[in-house]
């Protein structure tokens, strides 16, 4: 049982991606990996869940540096802003209008901030938050967050039977698969965005459940995001990387 008075942060394992250049991120004095997940706990009826982020440019000339936010996954009720550039924005800003620029060998920090409030809703919420160069958006570098309140158990998902499998958790060069078993099929769809939110790929399933094979050859490398969802409801998210 994790700790419900006192709010911590957890370092799990990492998925490795070799595809950041220039940038690096640190938290609390630790450096990140590529596509680092962290996870803050705390209780439901905590009024505020904060990580704060250092970025640094290892790259030998300046960067202007934006800010995307990921939903996840989101516990019903919830909310969360992001802070960047001086300013904090609406829960409903997925990338930040401002940049940062960093020069060379730069370390910002105080200028980032996520932040999560439960509002009493208890389960675990996931967020990406991806740091990239506004004129080459595969310079970039991502770390998940979890943001997990206790009072019941966590990671409940309504689309606990879909997961994305081979080549994962290796970047992506022909292909990416994904198993689904459900028990009903209705309006379900997977659908694949770019970085930058454009959808580039949906594909409606027609079977309750088996594996879809979905072709990444013709895909530009970089990060990619993909959505189950059914009808208009989006019960699952997560991230993959083509690498040719």
């Amino acid at each position: 049982m994790r700790n419900k008075a006192i709010m911590s942060v957890l370092l799990v394992c990492a998925t490795v991606f070799t595809f950041a250049q220039s940038l690096s991120l640190s938290h609390e004095g630790t450096v990140l990996e590529p596509n680092e997940e962290l996870t803050i706990t705390g209780p439901a009826n905590s009024t505020e869940m904060i990580i704060e982020l250092d970025v640094t440019n290892n790259g030998s000339t300046a960067l202007d540096v934006l800010v995307k936010k990921v939903e996840n996954y989101l516990i019903a009720g919830s909310e969360n802003t992001f802070c960047w550039a001086g300013l904090c924005f609406a829960p409903f800003v997925y990338v930040s209008p401002y940049s940062v620029n960093i020069g060379p060998g730069i370390t910002h920090t105080d200028d980032f901030s996520g932040h999560y409030n439960p509002w009493s809703n208890p389960g675990e919420s996931s967020i990406s938050y991806v740091f990239f160069d506004a004129n080459n958006i595969n310079d970039s570098i991502m770390v998940t967050v979890f943001f997990a309140t206790e009072t019941i158990g966590y990671g409940e998902n309504l689309a606990a039977n879909f997961s994305i499998s081979d080549p994962y958790p290796n970047p992506a060069n022909n292909f990416v698969k994904f198993n689904y078993d459900f028990s009903a099929l209705g309006n379900t769809s997977i659908k694949i965005y770019s970085l930058v939110g454009s959808l580039v790929r949906e594909i409606n399933l027609t079977n309750n459940s088996g594996t879809l094979q979905v072709n990444t050859g013709n895909l530009e490398e970089g990060f990619y995001f993909y959505k189950l969802a059914n009808g208009s409801s989006e019960l699952k998210t997560g991230k993959f990387v083509v690498q040719h």
